[in-house]
């Protein structure tokens, strides 16, 4: 298995709150907007263009990154190539600007006073006087554009501008009897985050990406196997998980199967683990009939609806990974539950 294709899991502890209990979160990969293998999967990155000077220092920021992502990418088929590339990449930065701005509230504020004392103990009064509190704002703006172009025939194949805004503020106050400035805001941190930003989002038309989904495993109406097989999810063990919930659903494995009312409970939920546990492990056939019969057991299961629909975008998913040359033909399970 291509290991740079697995999916992390990090887990809960099974109980360990309410919040947590039987939730898993995959590192699920998704492919690239492009395909790229039509063009042999080559890259080169070319000028990005700085219309303002001082948007140099961004441009050649933007140029690196892009070199960095491509041969990092998850995609190990890709090779970046300094000219020639099947694919080029140019672009333009054209904003990469700070603004700041202080904003002012004036407001009473109160203070106690020690006013005398009574049989020895202290007595307070309540002051008003007049303060303002102090917000520094500061936003870093990032604006660029890239371009993608077919390496022999020079057709634009992608043009986008993306634009991104990161904002920040910190507090003081000022008053007769309090003056604290609001903490500087490095400008330079907050544009480069947001150039981050698009650099990550126009990543994702090039190159694979990774998402993060949870996914809700049920109890079984309180079967210890099902406990157990969470377990083994939880140690990154899904193939072990599978026949814990296969065991659950017994005789009923059998398409056509007449599970009666009281066990569909119990049932219905060990076919949907049962088909998250064969989701993540690549299996999506079987992943999407033991979830429709899951729902078919437990109609009142709307949320089951979208891992099912999940399930059958993951198996597209796979196709664009092969096509894209991400996933060798004969890699079954790439989308497999562990540590990569």
């Amino acid at each position: 298995m291509n290991r740079s294709l697995a999916i992390g899991l990090l887990l809960c502890a099974f109980g360990a709150s309410t919040a947590c209990a039987r939730t898993a979160t995959f590192n699920v990969v998704r492919p690239a907007m492009l395909n790229a293998a039509a063009v042999g999967n080559t890259m080169t990155v070319g000028p990005i263009a700085a219309p303002n000077p001082a948007h140099l220092p961004a441009a050649a920021e933007f140029s690196t990154a892009l070199q960095g992502r491509i041969v990092n990418s998850l995609n190990r088929s890709i090779h970046l190539v300094p000219a020639g590339g099947g694919v080029v990449i140019t672009g333009a930065v054209l904003a990469n600007d700070y603004g700041e701005t202080m904003e002012r509230n004036n407001r009473t504020c109160t203070r106690q006073v020690q006013n005398g004392t009574v049989n020895g103990v202290p007595q307070y009064r309540t002051d008003s006087y007049p303060c303002t509190d102090l917000r520094r704002v500061g936003t870093g703006i990032s604006r660029v554009q890239f371009q993608v172009t077919h390496g022999q025939n020079g057709t634009v194949i992608f043009d986008q501008m993306y634009e991104f805004a990161q904002q920040t503020a910190t507090t003081g106050i000022t008053s007769s009897y309090e003056n604290r400035t609001p903490d500087y805001i490095n400008p330079d941190a907050l544009t480069a985050q947001a150039r981050g930003v698009n650099l990550e989002r126009f990543a994702r038309v090039i190159l694979p990406w990774q998402e993060q989904v949870h996914v809700d495993f049920e109890d079984c109406n309180g079967d210890a196997r099902c406990r157990q097989g969470f377990d083994l999810v939880q140690a990154g063990n899904l193939e072990g998980a599978e026949p814990l919930f296969t065991q659950v659903i017994g005789q009923y494995a059998q398409a056509g199967a007449a599970v009666p009312p009281n066990e569909a409970e119990r049932i219905g939920e060990a076919f949907y683990n049962r088909g998250l546990t064969r989701e993540y492990l690549g299996r999506y056939t079987q992943a999407v009939v033991d979830i429709t019969r899951a729902m078919a057991l437990r109609p009142d299961e709307t949320d089951w609806q979208h891992e099912l629909e999940s399930a059958q975008q993951m198996a597209r998913d796979m196709e664009a990974l092969r096509q894209q040359g991400a996933v060798s033909n004969e890699t079954q399970n790439v989308q497999r539950a562990g540590t990569p």
